[in-house]
């Protein structure tokens, strides 16, 4: 069994700068995003790095118990290391990312604990600091690096967190997770932000991306009704994404204005309910087949970075759980 070197994970962050600004990142699928290149400012095509729509994979092997560690970008400054976890016995696959916004430490710490777990049924793949160098200063990125979590699917001739989107990308094709959670962080809690709006306001919400059948949805309701249970109302979560309600659970949908605001249009949500995505983690279900990507915003304000890492692990540990993995 190889074991995971836990410092490797802190090491990472404490490396020097990586290289100045590379080209600008663009994206491939612009029938798909019309409205792309007015947004980007670059021309949008297809000779440019970017993945394309995986064809339906190959199951992916059995593999032996073990603990493997897996470096992406590796030999590049930026490079990050992640754990695959094996139980050696068949069941799900579930891949998290910590670190993506290197100012939100409650996601990270959580990744870093999360990755020496061990699985008893399936397969759990962590990276827990996916931009390194951000994570370093306390930063949410930096200026030459780009935002990862804008930079979907990636592009490997782009800028630094651009050619990382497309290195997790290509790992999630080979891990073949049915879910994807991505730990971040927000500000104030969604049911104390008032006529407050954007995503600076949404804390205590799991979104659910791309992918997501109903079946998902009352999966992700009822681990969100058994965290719920065990915490405190001002820590309870809601579920974005979500067309109809479930019972237990406040959802919200994607397109609900803040409380105070003026409605925008109402968006006509297609049949599997998810009404967004865009070039963020939740647009990850269309670039991994059969994934479904979950991303957690936890509440900064007046809420302590351990107990923002506590309640990221209780909500990934509850799907473990109700999963059969644990």
């Amino acid at each position: 069994m190889s074991i995971v070197p836990r410092r490797r994970f802190i090491a990472l962050g404490g490396a020097g700068l990586g290289a100045a600004a590379l080209s600008a990142y663009t994206f491939t699928h612009a029938a798909e995003h019309p409205d792309l290149q007015a947004r980007l400012g670059v021309p949008v095509g297809p000779a440019n790095g970017s993945p394309t729509p995986e064809p339906t994979p190959t199951p992916p092997p059995l593999r032996p118990r073990a603990r493997e560690l897996i470096t992406l970008l590796k030999d590049t400054p930026w490079a990050a290391d992640g754990v695959e976890i094996h139980s050696g016995r068949p069941g799900p696959r579930i891949m998290v990312l910590g670190g993506v916004h290197g100012n939100e430490p409650g996601g990270w710490l959580a990744a870093e604990a999360i990755a020496d777990w061990q699985v008893e049924r399936g397969s759990l793949l962590v990276l827990p600091r996916a931009n390194g160098r951000a994570v370093a200063v306390m930063e949410r990125t930096l200026p030459e690096f780009g935002d990862l979590n804008r930079m979907y699917p990636g592009n490997t001739n782009g800028l630094p967190m651009a050619r990382m989107a497309a290195a997790i990308v290509e790992a999630g094709r080979a891990f073949q997770p049915e879910l994807l959670f991505d730990l971040h962080e927000s500000w104030v809690f969604y049911a104390e932000r008032g006529s407050a709006g954007g995503t600076a306001f949404i804390g205590q919400t799991l979104s659910i991306g791309g992918g997501a059948t109903e079946a998902t949805v009352d999966r992700m309701a009822h681990v969100v009704r058994s965290v719920n249970a065990a915490i405190s109302p001002r820590e309870e979560f809601y579920m974005r994404g979500a067309v109809t309600p479930r019972p237990g659970v406040q959802v919200v949908p994607s397109n609900t204005p803040p409380p105070g605001t003026t409605p925008s249009p109402t968006i006509t949500p297609p049949p599997n309910g998810v009404t967004f995505g865009g070039t963020s983690s939740l647009s990850l279900g269309q670039w991994i087949r059969g994934c479904v990507p979950i991303l957690i915003e936890m509440g900064q304000q007046n809420q302590a970075d351990s107990r923002r890492a506590a309640l990221h692990q209780m909500l990934v540990r509850t799907t473990l759980d109700q999963s059969g993995m644990l």
